[in-house]
């Protein structure tokens, strides 16, 4: 008995995907190499996390798999590996942003994920993980002494910022325009909203996702130090903007009043990132459809694995300080997938129909044998993505010193942890950066010098 190619692709499509699936983990997902990682955070690099990463940093999610591996090096402090790393990531993204959008690989990949699910396709850098990892490196420069390479880094994140936020302006006129058309509501969209209810307080903890005052006050500080003035207050003013703390007010009215440095002070900048970006999990809702019932999966987070900004007691020979909050990093994320969410459960609505039509082929041509098969497949399949970059910071805070040239004892206090105490020999012609890692109980730091 012949069939015609309509007829066919139900089980040509279906074998397809079962055949690839085992190859590129759909029927796995990302949420236990996430474990892994974040389980490796401030302390040595396990052996199976090496071997993870020498199994997948040749993968289709290689990006990923070099971010993760670029931050794990730098938090324990082995800032060269981490620089060589962190390169490679940026290799594959330029590859990836410079791709043509519509390539036949990636048109292949998103043809399989309708018959699987979304982890078939190639990990998709979010905007707001690429400006995190150019300041990222920005940081491994800073200790590698090379702030030229520093300062590009910081620029290139200033520019992603920049086209995330057109990127938004543009997608707020869409909706405005889809909003004045008056269409229905789709009733799934609504029970997506109750999933994502317990994140709502989380998301409104940032006013947006396009710009980063970590980013800014890094940036600002880093020009100062190296003597371009003008530059640094325009970077002050748009972190106080995003973050108008008083002491980033300081920062400006110092610089408004005068944007040569005296001489009788060292700056001391600490730099702090603390605990781990929320864990993403799924969550699967139930769809009505005319045979039955198809489940759609899409990822969320867990909002118990959020962690709340802890200021740090900061001491620095007779001076001490509480370090302020500058951004939230784990609210940036939980925000970035709410706004993302009406598009990926439309896209999951799309991939549940596509999945019920095959398997009504399937059981059309194979009897209950088929259907059952079909539907076997579909859920066995239907899994959210959760990847992403799992071992950023929840929060970023900072404290400024300004001390007299010499040496001064600094110890940091968590808590839950201490860090060891450290001694600090600044000259009168330096800005001292401190990093501070304050994440799996532990608080460690590193301390870096620029001379102008």
């Amino acid at each position: 008995m012949e069939f015609s190619f309509t007829k066919n692709i139900g089980v040509a499509c279906l074998s397809l995907a079962l055949s690839m699936s085992v190859q590129a983990g759909v029927f796995s997902t990302y949420e236990e190499d996430g474990a892994l990682f974040r389980s490796d955070l401030n302390s040595q690099i396990s052996a199976p996390t090496l071997a993870k990463f020498d199994k997948n940093l040749s993968s289709k999610d290689a990006v990923l798999y070099n971010l993760e591996k670029a931050r794990l090096l730098q938090v324990n402090h082995q800032y060269e590996e981490s620089a060589d790393v962190y390169k490679k990531a940026f290799e594959l993204l330029e590859k990836q942003n410079n791709r043509a959008k519509v390539s036949v690989s990636r048109l292949g990949f998103k043809a399989l994920s309708m018959l699987s699910n979304d982890s078939i396709v190639p990990y998709d850098v979010p905007p707001y993980e690429q400006v995190l990892a150019h300041i990222s490196q920005a940081k491994n420069y800073i200790f590698l002494k090379d702030s030229e390479a520093a300062s590009v880094e910081m620029r290139i994140a200033q520019r992603i910022q920049r086209e995330i936020e057109i990127d938004h302006e543009k997608e707020l006129e869409k909706k405005s325009a889809k909003a004045s058309k008056n269409e229905p509501s789709n009733p799934a969209l609504e029970n997506v909203d109750e999933a994502f209810a317990g994140l709502n307080t989380i998301a409104g903890k940032i006013k947006n996702t396009y710009q980063n005052a970590y980013a800014f006050y890094m940036a600002a500080n880093l020009w100062e130090a190296v003597g371009e003035s003008n530059d640094a207050l325009v970077d002050y003013k748009k972190a106080y903007e995003l973050q108008p703390d008083t002491n980033l007010a300081k920062d400006v009215q110092r610089l408004d009043r005068s944007p040569v440095r005296g001489k009788g002070a060292v700056p001391v900048i600490v730099f702090i990132e603390q605990g781990i970006v929320p864990k993403k999990i799924e969550n699967k809702l139930a769809l009505p459809m005319p045979n039955g019932i198809m489940n759609i999966a899409f990822a969320t987070y867990e909002p118990s694995t959020y962690v709340n900004p802890e200021s740090l007691n900061i001491k620095l020979g007779n001076k001490a300080q509480r370090s302020f909050v500058l951004n939230d990093i784990g609210a940036l994320a939980v925000k970035d997938l709410k706004e993302k969410m009406v598009g990926t459960v439309t896209s999951q609505i799309l991939r549940a129909t596509t999945k019920y039509a095959a398997q009504q082929q399937l059981g059309q041509q194979l009897g209950s044998l088929g259907q059952l098969a079909g539907n076997l497949m579909n859920i066995a399949t239907e899994r959210a993505d959760l990847r992403a970059w799992s071992t950023l910071p929840s929060n970023t805070q900072i404290a400024r010193f300004d001390v007299a040239p010499g040496k001064h004892n600094l110890q940091i206090f968590g808590k839950r942890a201490n860090s060891e105490p450290v001694s600090l020999d600044v000259a009168a012609n330096q800005t001292v950066f401190v990093y501070v890692n304050d994440v799996n109980e532990r608080i460690t730091t590193s301390i870096s010098t620029i001379s102008y």
